[in-house]
């Protein structure tokens, strides 16, 4: 937080903690209700802020699925993933890929200079096939 002039306060100590709990992208009223749970008194503007402010010094990441809402994941550098993303119940799972031979088939039809990439998978997962 040091590179952005902001203190990891116990407030974004408790919302990475939240997050960390859930182990895949989490929405805010997710964060919300878990430390609900947990008896801290937090409101969802204090969430909101201080998620744009974990993102700003890049300790999180900001997730789309098209449904909609954000959700977010703690930042892990070493470990580049993607989803899967079930289309009855919500829940998201990370999957690892070997993708280069995909991506360098993309550069090479395309003559697109690729710098970053998401990619999830929709569509029903295990539990309610």
């Amino acid at each position: 937080m040091a590179k952005i002039g902001q203190r990891f306060t116990r407030t974004r100590k408790i919302i990475f903690e939240a997050i960390e709990h859930f182990d895949k992208p989490v929405s805010v009223q997710d964060i919300f209700s878990y430390l609900k749970k947990q008896k801290e008194e937090i409101d969802l503007t204090s969430i909101y802020r201080n998620l744009e402010l974990m993102k700003k010094a890049d300790m999180i990441n900001t997730i789309l699925f098209g449904e909609g809402k954000k959700r977010y994941e703690l930042k892990n550098i070493s470990e580049h993933h993607h989803h899967l993303v079930c289309e009855k119940c919500g829940d998201v799972e990370d999957i690892e890929m070997q993708e280069k031979s995909l991506l360098k088939e993309v550069e090479k039809q395309s003559k697109f200079l690729i710098k970053k990439h998401n990619l999830e998978f929709f569509g029903i997962c295990q539990n309610c096939q």
